[in-house]
């Protein structure tokens, strides 16, 4: 698959940014193919012309294609604005793309992108356009308000949009609301938690969105924002949280989906989580642990090493994590990396009735 996408650079000039049909479409708009790439190779699959597909993203990443190429669905939209600024201004209206304005998702999206790419750039040894894209990461910043606590439309002057109402639907927002992709810093959630006014600040936000019904598991921006109270150290709430919604969102009925499929992401989100565990961030190594709804789950894998997941105790009631150990080893984090997986590895899991709420305990096994 990786291949593909690098195959199909090489023949049409430029990465696609959503392929659709076998032909290159200005729909969606981020510029992910780096981020399906990247992950590969930071998880060892590398037998993909690695010369080339860094060529193609830094292609994708700081030029922008002819423009007969660029209206027929070649990189990314708006790209010039976006390196002006530090981030898609209002009056850039994106007139070119199947999605016109959507100014502040693409800068997140935009971001998110540019950070995979840096983590490409360190380990092929382009450190300057490593840190370049490094910095070019930190630009979610230039669309989050910090009076409100929320992504925002702004001008190229630096004026905010008025009025605003991050709870309802805007034209620099893709279908969904400014609530929902304020959480969308996948690379620096860290910094997020900051920027809201701390970890209290941020548990307070996540609650009100759940709280409003503002959470939408049919669409995919959603989909990481459960498992943000693990980052805010208080893992109970994202145990809770992923719990109430596989079983209220899916069902085995004609619609039991709860939206469109998208290429499989949202069987993938219920299989992971199901599993009891999520990518942290795409391109990157760690995943992040929820509550299982299985007492034992075993990854098979070619290499005959295979990753179990024991969840002691495990019911319908018990869906609080107390205590986590690897390989009989207490985790300091609710996380592990792929490498745990590919190595072969026993996670350990001591379920409970009742919230945990601390850092659950990871070596009095009571």
């Amino acid at each position: 698959m990786v291949q593909s996408l690098i195959d199909k650079g090489e023949q049409g000039g430029f990465l696609p940014i959503f392929p659709t049909w076998n032909s290159y479409t200005s729909e969606m708009i981020g510029d992910h193919a780096a981020a399906v790439i990247v992950d590969a190779y930071v998880k060892g699959l590398r037998n993909f012309d690695v010369a080339s597909a860094w060529r193609l993203i830094r292609q994708n990443d700081f030029v922008t294609p002819p423009r007969d190429q660029y209206i027929g669905g070649r990189g990314r939209r708006a790209l010039d604005s976006y390196q002006r600024y530090g981030f898609i201004p209002m009056e850039d209206e994106v007139l070119d793309g199947f999605h016109h304005h959507e100014q502040v998702s693409r800068t997140l999206e935009y971001a998110y992108d540019d950070y995979v790419s840096s983590q490409f750039a360190e380990a092929l040894g382009h450190t300057k356009d490593a840190a370049l894209l490094r910095r070019r990461s930190a630009n979610w910043r230039n669309v989050f308000d910090p009076s409100t606590g929320f992504v925002r439309g702004r001008h190229a002057n630096g004026q905010w949009v008025t009025p605003f109402d991050p709870s309802k639907p805007a034209s620099f927002i893709t279908e969904g609301v400014p609530w929902q992709y304020t959480f969308f810093v996948p690379h620096d959630i860290p910094g997020l938690i900051q920027a809201s006014g701390g970890p209290a600040n941020f548990i307070a936000k996540l609650d009100r969105l759940f709280a409003k019904g503002l959470y939408d598991q049919g669409n995919e921006p959603s989909h990481g924002i459960a498992y943000l109270y693990n980052d805010a150290e208080v893992p109970w709430k994202t145990q809770e949280r992923v719990r109430q919604i596989m079983l209220s969102q899916f069902h085995t009925g004609p619609d039991g989906l709860p939206g469109n499929d998208d290429a499989g992401q949202m069987s993938a989100w219920y299989v992971l989580t199901a599993m009891g565990f999520y990518p942290k961030c795409p391109g990157t190594l760690f995943y992040t642990i929820g509550s299982p709804l299985f007492t034992r789950i075993v990854i098979h894998q070619d290499n005959g090493r295979n990753f179990t997941i024991l969840a002691s105790g495990n019911s319908a009631e018990r869906i609080f994590v107390r205590s986590a150990k690897l390989n009989g080893k207490p985790l300091p984090q609710l996380e592990f990396s792929h490498q745990d997986i590919v190595t072969g590895s026993t996670l350990v899991l001591e379920m409970s009735a009742k919230p945990h709420q601390a850092k659950p305990e990871s070596n009095d096994g009571k």
